[in-house]
This record gives structure tokens, C-alpha cells and sequence, in this order.
């Protein structure tokens, strides 16, 4: 079911929308976590792109898990449900999926950012970083706020890209380790989504 919904998505995406992908050789043997910022539905099958054929689990808020169908849909591609006021439990479970070799894909701001820009990383995202002790790979989404925004339609032929950049090591985590600090951990992530962000913005 995966490999299917991702066929179906990635050719959805294309024709709806002008797709572009950089980085890919960013994302080299599993596992490790992907960071992306969020601004729109559209975000999570670019990251898919990255990834080509590789499975990656994502973390989903449990409203999607609601309707049976779509419950059913989320699982069988490998979604982590995940409780937004009590998510230690989703965290663990992508923490077992780490540790069994499958990478993970999070959205550290937690929720969609209404105009594209940059949103603070809850602390969740550090203490998934920290416990899991792998690479963690920042990406920056450009333009999905335009091409799905948050509150609108579809526009159409809007052009979109991912770009992948530099895996942030275990060592370069190291000074958050003493004291678990987990908020320090999830900004040092966001930095590096903005560092790429900053990249794109001037072409």
C-alpha cells in the first residue's frame, strides 16, 4: 500500500503543481530522522519524493486517525499516530521504528505555518532527536503555502520544491545532552531548515 499511495501522490503532485527536488544526496543509508518545516497537506508527499522508494514513517496528529477509512489508509502506509497535547507515546513508538532501521519524517513546528514562515520547534522534536542518537537530515518546503495553503483551494501550476541539506550529526547534538535539553536540540534543528530556507530565497 505504500509504494502505491506514494505513486499515486507523487503523479497527483506533478500534474497539479510545477515540482522540484534538490538534495536527494542528503538522504544516504537509514535510519535518521527527517526535519521539515509545514505549511500545507501537500508537505508530506515532497518528502516522499526525497525519499524515492524508501519507506519512511511518518508522525500524524490522531485527528487523522478519526474516520475508519482513513485509519485504515494511515496505518497501512506506515503513518505514527500521534496525541498533540500528550505525544510521548507517538514518540515512542518512532523511536522503536529507529531502532528497527526504518527512518522517521517529523514536522518540528507541530502545525502548518498559515504564510510559509518559519515557526518555533516544540520540544517533542528534541527529545525524539536526542533519545534516538541517529542523523538528522533538515529540509526546507518552499511554496506549498501558495500551491494548498492552509485555508483555500488548490493553485494550480504553483511551483513547489524540496531541498534536503547537510544530515546534522550525533556529535553536533552533543552539547544538549547534559540537562536534556531538548528545546535546545529543536531549535538547533530549526536552524539549519532556515539556513537552507535562506538559500532558496536568494535565486
Amino acid at each position: 500500500m505504500f509504494y502505491i499511495s506514494k505513486l499515486f501522490l507523487e503523479f497527483l503532485a506533478r500534474i497539479l503543481f510545477h515540482v522540484k527536488i534538490y538534495g536527494r544526496e542528503n538522504l544516504s543509508a537509514p535510519p535518521y530522522i527527517i526535519v521539515s518545516n509545514h505549511a500545507s497537506y501537500v508537505d508530506p508527499t515532497l518528502i516522499g519524493m526525497l525519499r524515492r522508494w524508501n519507506n519512511v514513517a511518518f508522525l500524524a496528529k490522531k485527528e487523522f486517525f478519526g474516520p475508519p477509512v482513513l485509519r485504515a489508509w494511515f496505518r497501512s502506509v506506515g503513518c505514527i499516530e500521534v496525541d498533540r497535547e500528550n505525544g510521548v507515546a507517538g514518540l515512542r513508538k518512532a523511536l522503536r521504528a529507529l531502532k528497527h532501521g526504518r527512518s522517521v519524517a517529523i514536522f518540528p513546528e507541530g502545525t502548518r505555518s498559515a504564510d510559509g514562515s518559519l515557526q518555533e520547534a516544540k520540544s517533542g522534536a528534541g527529545f525524539l532527536v536526542l533519545r534516538a542518537g541517529v542523523p538528522v537530515v533538515p529540509v526546507y518546503i518552499h511554496g506549498t503555502q501558495k500551491a494548498l495553503p492552509k485555508k483555500g483551494g488548490i493553485h494550480y501550476g504553483a511551483e513547489i520544491s524540496a531541498r534536503a541539506g547537510r544530515p546534522v550529526t550525533v556529535e553536533e547534538f552533543k552539547p544538549f545532552y547534559e540537562g536534556k535539553d531538548y528545546n535546545g536540540a529543536a531549535a538547533l534543528v530549526m536552524e539549519r531548515i532556515a539556513v537552507l530556507k535562506e538559500s532558496v530565497e536568494k535565486y
